[in-house]
């Protein structure tokens, strides 16, 4: 099911991030750099595709992943530091697609030594349980 492989292709990153991590990435080598980048990507853009199907399945109409996320928040199905982490994620994966020009490598740098994108893995496994308890299956 979508919703599951979404959930799994998450998962896949943050092992492939956590790889990057303990083997040393040199921030100064543009394709260590990009590897990292590509995989946060996904990671992200993987998120996203999870929450727009989820809230496809809880008939909400919405437009954005921003519009999404406040969805989710309003039905309880996030907290508030849950939806301003996703907004976070958000944010990343635009500049990471719309203005790769302008990345900020120390801030990339941050997250991938922090496991920002572990916590994402934790907190949308979370909101995964939260749906199947209200009864939100993948058709």
């Amino acid at each position: 099911m979508l919703i599951e492989r979404l959930l799994e292709t998450i998962a896949v990153h943050v092992e492939i991030l956590d790889e990057a991590r303990r083997s040393g990435i040199d921030w100064s080598d543009v394709l260590n750099l990009y590897a990292v980048l590509h995989a946060l990507q996904v990671h992200a853009q993987a998120t996203i595709d999870y929450l727009l199907h989820a809230c496809s399945l809880l008939g909400e109409a919405i437009e954005t992943p921003l519009s999404c996320i406040a969805a989710l928040e309003r039905r309880g199905l996030l907290d508030g530091d849950e939806a301003d982490t996703l907004r976070r994620l958000v944010r990343l994966r635009n500049i990471v697609v719309h203005e790769y020009g302008r990345i900020d490598v120390e801030r990339v740098r941050r997250i991938v030594e922090g496991r920002g994108y572990g916590r994402v893995l934790v907190l949308v496994s979370r909101l995964h349980e939260r749906l199947r308890e209200a009864g939100v299956s993948n058709p």
